[in-house]
C-alpha cells in the first residue's frame, strides 16, 4: 500500500507553561514551507535554538514566524531567536507592534513607524527594555515585519494596505494570505477591537511582559479532582478570559492540501468561534471541520468553550503546557473536549504530568472514547508532534 504522503506537520515543543510550535507543510517537486510559531518563555531557546540547528542547513529557511502576542511565555525565547543568525532565515515576522494598535480612520493604513524596527517594538531602541534592563542587540539589517500584510496589522479585519507576496483576500471577517504552492492561512484573532484595547496599556503590558511570569512565584499545590462525571464539570460556568494581551494574540487557521489545523495561541475562545463561523459560512456550511485544534491558552477553562469546539469540530486537540505554575490545562476545557467534541477524539499533551495523565486512564477513556498521546520518550525535546495526511 501506498504511502500517504504529510500535509502538515506540527510539533509543539515542550516550553514549560508557554507556546513554541514548528509547523511544516511538505510541497511536491519544491522546498518545505515552515512556520514558527511563538518562542516560550526564555529558558525555551537552547532548545528551540538546538531544534532549528538540526534542520537541514540547506534548506533551514523559516518562510513566516509569529509573535502571537506580548507575554513572556510567548516571547521570551523569541528575543534571543531575534538577536541570532536563526532570524535572518525568516521570510516575514508576524507580530502586531505599537503602531499597529490604534484604529485608523477609514481608507488609511496602520503601518511601521519610519525607524521603527521589529526588535525595537519588542525590547525598546538600541536593545534595551522598557524597564532600562540591556536586551539583545538587532541584526545587521532590518528584519521583514507583516510584509503579507502589506506593513499593517495582522488582524480580521479588511487587509491593510498592498499585499506582500502571498496572495491576500478576505473570508467572511477573516483575512486570509495564500501561499502559492503552499498553505491557504486565515487570521482568526486578533479582531481590531481588540488591538485597540491592547493600545492604552501597551507600555505597562510589556514591560510585564519581559519579566517571567513564574518569578518568585511558589505555585499552590496542585489539586486533581476526579473525573468520574465529565459532563458535570464540562458544563461548568467559568468566567471568559479578559487579559488584554490574551485578547490581542494571533490565532490561525492553516490549510494545506486537505489537511488543517487551528492554531489557537491564547486567543478568547468566543473570537475563535466567530472567525470560524464567520469561515464556514463564507463556504456555505454550519461549522467548519478540521484535523486539529492546538487549544488555546494552554487549555484553560476560560478559553476552551462550548462554542469554539462546536464551531471546529476536530479529530486531535493539542495542549501546550506542563501545568508547573497555572496547573494547565484545566478539567473543564479538557472535558468540554471529550464530551462535545465528535466521538473518538484524540487528546495531544506535550508533557506528561500527573494532571494529564488521569485522561489516559483506561475507565476514563472507555467510558468516553477518547485517546491521548503523549511525547516519545525516546524523542521528548520533540513535545507533542503529529502529522496529517493529505487529502489532494
Amino acid at each position: 500500500m501506498a504511502t500517504v504522503p504529510t500535509a502538515i506537520h506540527v510539533e509543539v515543543l515542550p516550553a514549560r507553561l508557554g507556546d513554541c510550535l514548528l509547523v511544516e507543510c511538505p510541497r511536491p517537486g519544491g522546498p518545505t514551507w515552515r512556520m514558527l510559531v511563538d518562542g516560550g518563555p526564555p529558558d525555551t531557546w537552547p532548545l528551540l535554538e538546538a531544534r532549528l540547528r538540526r534542520l537541514d542547513p540547506a534548506d533551514r529557511h523559516i518562510d513566516v514566524a509569529v509573535i502571537t502576542h506580548i507575554d513572556n511565555d510567548h516571547i521570551g525565547g523569541m528575543i534571543p531567536f531575534l538577536a541570532s543568525d536563526l532570524a535572518t532565515d525568516v521570510g516575514d515576522f508576524w507580530f502586531n507592534g505599537r503602531t499597529h494598535l490604534s484604529p485608523t480612520a477609514p481608507g488609511r493604513t496602520r503601518s511601521i513607524e519610519q525607524g521603527e524596527s521589529l526588535v525595537t517594538a519588542l525590547l525598546g531602541p538600541l536593545g534595551t527594555s522598557k524597564s532600562g534592563t540591556p536586551g539583545v542587540q538587532a541584526p545587521g539589517h532590518a528584519l521583514p515585519w507583516n510584509v503579507a500584510f502589506g506593513g499593517g496589522p495582522v488582524e480580521t479585519g479588511a487587509p491593510a494596505g498592498p499585499a506582500g507576496p502571498a496572495a491576500q483576500g478576505t473570508i467572511g471577517a477573516s483575512v486570509t494570505v495564500t501561499v502559492p504552492d503552499g498553505p491557504t492561512i486565515t487570521v482568526l484573532s486578533p479582531t481590531p477591537g481588540g488591538l485597540a484595547k491592547l493600545a492604552a496599556t501597551w507600555s505597562a503590558t510589556l514591560h510585564t511582559a519581559l519579566q517571567p511570569r513564574d518569578r518568585g512565584l511558589a505555585p499552590p499545590v496542585d489539586v486533581l479532582g476526579p473525573l468520574d462525571d465529565l459532563p458535570h464539570l464540562a458544563g461548568e460556568r467559568t468566567p471568559a478570559d479578559s487579559s488584554v494581551p490574551n485578547g490581542s494574540s494571533i490565532a490561525l487557521l492553516l490549510e494545506h492540501r486537505g489537511a488543517s489545523i487551528v492554531l489557537g495561541a491564547d486567543a478568547y475562545g468566543d473570537v475563535l468561534a466567530a472567525g470560524l463561523h464567520g469561515v464556514a459560512r463564507a463556504r456555505g456550511q454550519q461549522n467548519l471541520p478540521v484535523d486539529a485544534v492546538k487549544l488555546p491558552h494552554h487549555g484553560s477553562q476560560a478559553n476552551v468553550v462550548a462554542a469554539l469546539l462546536a464551531a471546529a469540530p476536530a479529530s486531535h486537540y493539542l495542549v501546550s503546557t506542563n501545568g508547573d505554575v497555572f496547573h494547565h490545562p484545566d478539567d473543564p476545557a479538557i472535558a468540554r473536549v471529550v464530551v462535545d467534541a465528535p466521538a473518538g477524539p484524540t487528546l495531544r499533551f506535550n508533557y506528561r504530568t500527573a494532571r494529564t495523565q488521569r485522561w489516559a486512564d483506561p475507565a476514563v477513556m472507555r467510558a468516553h472514547g477518547h485517546q491521548v498521546v503523549f511525547p516519545d520518550p525516546a524523542q521528548a525535546d520533540a513535545g507533542a508532534v503529529l502529522d496529517l495526511p493529505a487529502r489532494t
